[in-house]
């Protein structure tokens, strides 16, 4: 596990703070040398459903009638659920998909505090679920309301390394939650999940710090068909702009009951791969899944077997194809230093990211990522959390180093040594520092050196 999730929508704020706790006190204790990110994800204008006794999901016969009703406060039942959009909203024959259309509703009366509608299948409904209207946008719903500030806050002083905003729709949602980040080293990142953020996607990606598609929830406000080709499309524009995407939801949903996935599913993994993902999320799998550990080692095994697949040389020409010229500086040093690795036989890439890095001055060494060397790539700094946050980025090892600056380089290459990444007398491709008159943050430096023999 590279970084952890944890949703505010479905825990407290004291719980998440345990956890996080837990997170940090084991891997002092257990010495691990990675660096795990958190990261916390934030309801946004996202419609959920109210409350249940006891928080167990209800059965609903196929053919009854549902109530989705107007007053949060409402405890539910087999009969009835509260939800957290009260206004005018849909009209008869309008379908309500509940859980990522696990729960498809057809509406067939209007009342006065609630919707009458009639289920279209058999099955659960479960509280704080997420709830589509695929016949209507809701606008009016503010991109933070005062429980997602009240989380943003609480992210924001726990230090966590990543926050996303779900159910974003255009780039003014993304502003204003930048804006809530202020000054904070957290990256930001945008979770797509209806037809309005696919719509503006580019302005969207061009803001956010990464991007998140929630293949569940948008494939119940959209064909499916649509998200598989979209998704495809989402993925280019993200690595030829260099920010990590991420895809989440019904990755291994399977495996929520069973020990094994579909065949279907492992395809559609190895798939995703292919295409330039930087991380696949697991979710109920490894939330309320029965097999929480199996799920995580059956996605590693198949993306492993997905990248030896993939010929990463084709992917580094079609992407200096594909990106706008002119370059910037540490772009050119990026690309220059995967072609360099590649024609000299070096056994390894050193990226000293000596800052942290924003939308405009992005770490060197997701740049480096960006070209998808067929060599390991280490990313030292001395700041930790930029460690945690690099965990984001595809095929990036991290390592925090602990000395003075003056010799990051020197103790990447023995720490290199040390976990068999290199050996001594093989060739290795710097990246490295800022010179006196460039800005913050922009790489001006690229050097091979010769991995020396550490006798200490």
């Amino acid at each position: 596990m590279d970084i952890l999730r944890i949703n505010l929508s479905h825990t407290t704020h004291e719980v998440a703070s345990q956890i996080i706790t837990d997170l940090h006190d084991y891997i002092d204790e257990a010495k691990i040398a990675a660096e795990v990110g958190v990261w916390v994800d934030i309801n946004g204008p996202k419609v959920r459903t109210g409350k249940l006794p006891e928080g167990k999901d209800v059965y609903v016969e196929q053919g009854a009638d549902f109530f989705f009703v107007n007053d949060i406060s409402l405890i539910g039942d087999n009969t009835k659920i509260a939800t957290t959009y009260t206004k005018e909203l849909v009209n008869i024959g309008d379908k309500i998909f509940v859980d990522d259309g696990a729960m498809s509703f057809t509406v067939v009366e209007r009342l006065a505090d609630s919707i009458r509608t009639e289920a279209d299948h058999s099955g659960y409904v479960g509280e704080n679920k997420g709830i589509n209207f695929p016949s209507h946008v809701i606008e009016e719903l503010p991109a933070l309301s005062e429980k997602d500030k009240k989380d943003l806050n609480f992210a924001l002083d726990t230090g966590v390394d990543f926050i996303s905003l779900s159910c974003i729709r255009n780039i003014e949602d993304v502003e204003e939650a930048r804006l809530m980040l202020g000054n904070s080293k957290a990256k930001l990142l945008a979770k797509i999940e209806n037809e309005r953020s696919m719509q503006n996607f580019e302005s969207i990606l061009r803001l956010a710090d990464g991007i998140v598609i929630d293949r569940g929830y948008l494939g119940a406000e959209v064909d499916v068909e649509v998200v598989t080709m979209n998704q495809k499309k989402m993925v280019a524009l993200a690595n030829i702009a260099g920010k990590p995407i991420l895809v989440a939801s019904q990755m291994l949903e399977s495996m929520r009951v069973s020990a094994r996935p579909t065949r279907s599913e492992a395809a559609d993994i190895a798939n995703t791969v292919m295409d330039g993902v930087d991380g696949l999320v697991l979710s109920a799998e490894t939330a309320v899944g029965r097999y929480p550990v199996e799920a995580v080692e059956t996605m590693r095994r198949i993306a492993i077997s997905a990248e030896h697949n993939v010929n990463y040389y084709e992917y580094q020409l079609k992407m200096m194809r594909s990106i706008p010229k002119p370059v910037g500086v540490s772009e050119s040093i990026a690309s220059s230093a995967v072609t360099m690795a590649r024609q000299v036989n070096a056994s390894i890439i050193i990226c000293a990211t000596e800052l942290g890095g924003t939308v405009l001055t992005p770490f060197i060494a997701r740049l480096v990522a960006k070209y998808r060397p067929q060599i390991p790539v280490l990313a030292a700094t001395c700041i930790k959390q930029t460690a945690r946050q690099l965990n984001m980025c595809f095929g990036l090892r991290m390592y925090h180093h602990k000395g003075p600056i003056e010799t990051v380089v020197d103790g990447t290459l023995r720490y290199a040594v040390e976990i068999g990444l290199a050996k001594p007398g093989q060739i290795a491709v710097v990246t490295s520092g800022q010179v006196v008159g460039f800005l913050e943050g922009v790489t001006t430096k690229m050097q091979v050196v010769t991995v020396p023999e550490f006798t200490d």
